[in-house]
């Protein structure tokens, strides 16, 4: 299972600045487990997102967000609305995000930071794209995660040690930047490789790490510090009044 707890609602409208049209994807596993995109999470977020001046064409809460077979036959079923839309929101965690940019193709914001996985058992093969590391930075990339992608985890930019697109520690592996450059061409946003990204606060990726979920409040413990979307929801709010 993949802890996840969504993001500042704040984050999400920064992410989204610009585009009107959304589509927003849910996750009826371990999202729903941790109230962070299930049905009624999803519903609260079409809620949010429409008061503050958005369209969402529509949504859907696969079983289990990481299948491609189950979401791309939800896209297939959506498409109408999909194509309305003019980008993915995904309540889920990040390998989620990486099935839902594959079965769509389309600009898709990570709706939650992924903070920690549990076990999880899948026969075959099992390819890792998201390193659970509580501080999600995909939105930057088009959707895929150079921390797991690049074998050097670089944040900006190649090494220059690729060859033919293969990376130059392991010559099987796809270099990561090239598949990150590949898809910010495809989706109109290399300007994005432009923008300097700050390290990242690696606090969050300290272990152990908890995540309690009270009465519908998600509080998330990493390193003596605390963090918790309904504690920013009520500063947002007090700071509005």
């Amino acid at each position: 299972m993949h802890a996840t707890i969504q993001k500042p609602f704040r984050e999400i409208l920064e992410m989204l600045e610009g585009e009107n049209r959304v589509f927003i994807v849910g996750c009826g596993n371990c999202a729903r487990k941790c109230q962070s995109g299930g049905e009624p999470e999803v519903a609260a977020m079409k809620e949010r997102l429409e008061k503050a001046g958005k369209t969402v064409s529509g949504t859907f809460v696969p079983d289990g967000t990481c299948s491609l077979t189950e979401v791309s036959g939800l896209v297939k079923d959506n498409q109408v609305a999909i194509d309305e839309a003019e980008s993915m929101l995904v309540l889920a965690c990040g390998q989620g995000v990486h099935t839902v940019v594959d079965a769509t193709g389309k600009i898709t914001h990570p709706g939650c930071n992924t903070i920690f996985g549990g076990e999880t058992l899948k026969p075959g093969d099992v390819r890792e794209y998201c390193q659970l590391c509580g501080e999600c930075i995909i939105d930057a990339y088009g959707g895929l995660c150079p921390l797991t992608l690049c074998a050097k985890g670089l944040l900006n930019g190649a090494c220059g040690g690729s060859k033919d697109g293969k990376c130059e520690v392991d010559p099987e592996r796809d270099c990561g930047w090239n598949l990150i450059y590949e898809r910010l061409r495809a989706i109109g946003k290399l300007d994005a490789l432009y923008q300097y990204k700050e390290p990242k606060d690696y606090r969050k990726a300290t272990r152990s790490r908890r995540l309690t979920v009270t009465d519908g409040v998600a509080v998330f413990r990493f390193d003596g510090n605390t963090y918790s979307p309904y504690e920013l929801q009520q500063e947002e709010v007090g700071a509005s009044k």
